[in-house]
């Protein structure tokens, strides 16, 4: 686990705002200013460190805040439509899940996700500029950490410019409360700053070309490339539209990673686990797959996603079982809607065989007559967070969340050929291969090629936070017709299978009023 500090990005001394010039004259003990600061290389890792924190910047989109709630990802893909949380018990969540949601109602919910992305960015900003400026601190041990904090601050703009559209681009500290207010920046003027921050860090940061976890469980070359990756083939749809020189962007950044001998690699069969087996097994945490993932120790600072692995209509104690769930709560706060699983076909998708992605029973052998017993779920269970020793002994677990994983990279390459004319076969036939009991034939038209692949994007990357913003990106709605198979129609008109129609406001959510109130200077959007 990294060694984490928190510092502040401005310190205003007390002697500035008194009268008084003798009033204080000693160095605060506890806190340091920035001008005290990255001094030293190990200065400038540790307060890189701190933008790993769970509690801020992008990684606070995968951390559970209140167990009935879950995790902001949770309630984007609850918005989507396509996962349900049953137990919220924050107000806000079912306004998004019902489309009520408005600027007043939900500024509660997005008002402290707001200021979580612009405290990293100014974290990342102060480490930028005081690491850059100091002469003293080699180039050449800072530049990977300097690539690091680009990369966190371009991934904080990237969840804000998705989500809230035009905002403010800040890319210095603040060290006086002078220029507090600002404008929001246009939305194609936010995508470059989020490229340029991420081709330094490719080009420039010295990063090492690995998976994540063989990099110590810090960002590297891979990472990096694939969120550019993403970014690219983002702003080749809504609402930039770039079309073809993105695609042509995505798919050199995407073949750069899967063309590296940084030892990248899909999970596979091998050891008698199945590849999903191996999502989700603590022991493959930072495997050859993982190209970003949110790091937790059990003995430091737990995950809470086993506990919903499990509905908490589960009977406790367990009758005449072997084991005995450890944790106080199990609760239903993600589960798979109809339409999400009817993607899947449960025949021939290893996927949603029964206790590779989902579940829908707990399985055992009874103490008392020794014959096998099944303890039926009233809905189907997410079992990917399913961690056995947490559950049933320790009630911690380490588990790791993904974010990003090479599926996700084979698939924009896929995505991107295809846009562009070129055969996908070559990306998409390791999805399949690994996926499928027979994996289906590839279509000959771009088109239905095209289907496909977008249907495996919801398949693969399932519990992984990317379904609202593949929607919103493509503007287009995922349709079952039969089990297994996936049509798409326009997201706006689209039913969210609740009794209302996504409109097109909800393709950007409400600034919250908070920040309004904050900053005269922003604007509300459309429709709030």
């Amino acid at each position: 686990m990294k060694n984490i500090i928190i510092f502040s990005g401005l310190l205003l001394a007390v002697l500035g705002l008194g009268s008084c010039k003798k009033f204080l004259q000693e160095n605060p003990k506890s806190e340091q200013p920035v001008s005290a600061y990255f001094q030293t290389i190990d200065q400038v890792q540790s307060a890189v460190n701190y933008l790993y924190n769970v509690a801020e910047g992008p990684n606070s989109l995968f951390n559970v805040g209140g167990l009935y709630d879950g995790t902001y990802s949770f309630v984007f893909d609850n918005l989507s439509g396509l996962a349900n949380n049953l137990v919220a018990q924050n107000p806000s969540i079912p306004y998004f899940a019902s489309l009520t949601f408005t600027a007043e109602n939900a500024n509660g919910y997005l008002d402290p996700l707001w200021a979580q992305l612009y405290s990293n960015i100014a974290s990342a900003n102060t480490i930028i500029t005081n690491t850059t400026s100091n002469t003293a601190i080699s180039s050449t041990d800072a530049a990977p950490l300097l690539a690091t904090a680009r990369y966190f601050r371009a991934m904080d703009y990237y969840y804000l410019v998705r989500i809230f559209g035009a905002v403010p681009l800040v890319l210095q500290p603040y060290t006086s409360l002078n220029n507090l207010d600002v404008t929001r920046t246009s939305i194609d003027s936010v995508y470059s700053a989020i490229e340029s921050d991420l081709n330094w860090a490719i080009t420039n940061g010295s990063l090492a070309d690995k998976p994540m976890g063989g990099n110590g469980n810090q960002v590297s070359k891979g990472t990096a490339e694939t969120l550019l990756a993403e970014v690219y083939l983002t702003a080749a749809g809504y609402p930039l539209q770039q079309g073809q020189a993105a695609y042509t962007q995505a798919l050199a950044t995407a073949t750069a990673v899967l063309n590296s001998t940084g030892g990248y690699a899909l999970f596979d069969n091998s050891g008698g686990t199945t590849p999903f087996d191996k999502l989700r097994l603590t022991s493959y945490d930072g495997g050859t797959e993982y190209m970003y993932f949110v790091e937790y120790n059990s003995a430091i600072q737990q995950s809470a996603y086993p506990e919903y692995s499990i509905p908490n209509t589960f009977p406790l104690p367990i009758p005449n079982s072997p084991v005995q769930v450890a944790y106080t709560l199990m609760e239903q706060v993600w589960t798979p809607s109809t339409v999400l699983l009817g993607m899947y076909d449960s025949v021939n998708d290893i996927r949603r065989h029964e206790k590779q992605f989902f579940s829908s029973s707990f399985n055992y052998n009874s103490t008392a007559t020794g014959l096998p017993v099944s303890i039926p779920y009233n809905v189907f269970m997410p079992y990917r967070w399913y961690d056995s020793v947490a559950i049933f002994q320790t009630a911690d677990s380490g588990k790791y969340t993904a974010v990003y994983r090479l599926a996700d990279v084979y698939l924009i390459a896929a995505e991107a050929a295809n846009a562009l004319g070129q055969d996908p076969t070559p990306y998409l036939t390791p999805i399949l291969n690994r996926a499928y009991v027979t994996p289906p034939a590839i279509p000959a038209d771009q088109a239905g090629r095209m289907t496909l692949i977008l249907a495996e994007r919801y398949r693969e990357l399932a519990m992984e936070g990317h379904f609202w913003f593949d929607m919103i990106r493509t503007r287009l709605y995922p349709d079952v017709t039969t089990p297994g198979t996936v049509t798409f129609s326009s997201l706006v008109g689209h039913s969210n299978g609740r009794g209302r129609s996504f409109t097109s406001t909800e393709l950007l959510l409400p600034v919250p009023p908070t920040e309004i109130q904050r900053d005269p200077n922003l604007t509300q959007n459309p429709g709030y």
